[in-house]
């Protein structure tokens, strides 16, 4: 099983979000409190540089939400994600196609 690489991942939201050090340690420790473990092959992928699965929750994987988006926000779409786990299908829904425009 995959598990999320904490000192990686903070490393990777500090560099790819210009956030400082404290400040991705914070998003870290949100991303792995909210992050299904379905989706940690995704954040592996991320942290690596690799392409990103599609791991579908409901109707949506996350590269669809960023090529939706026309984006490249992962945390972002990850947050979306979380919210499609957690069975809050509409307001995810709602910010899947609130971003588009």
């Amino acid at each position: 099983m995959i598990q999320i690489d904490v000192q990686k991942l903070e490393e990777k939201i500090h560099i790819e979000y210009h956030m400082s050090m404290e400040a991705a340690h914070e998003r870290t420790l949100q991303v792995e409190k909210r992050c299904p473990k379905q989706l940690y092959i995704n954040v592996y992928q991320w942290i690596k540089g690799d392409e990103i699965s599609d791991i579908y929750i409901g109707k949506y994987s996350l590269p669809m939400i960023l090529d939706i988006w026309k984006s490249n926000d992962f945390l972002r779409a990850l947050e979306v994600m979380c919210e499609l786990s957690q069975g809050d299908t509409e307001k995810a829904e709602l910010k899947i196609w609130e971003m588009r425009r």
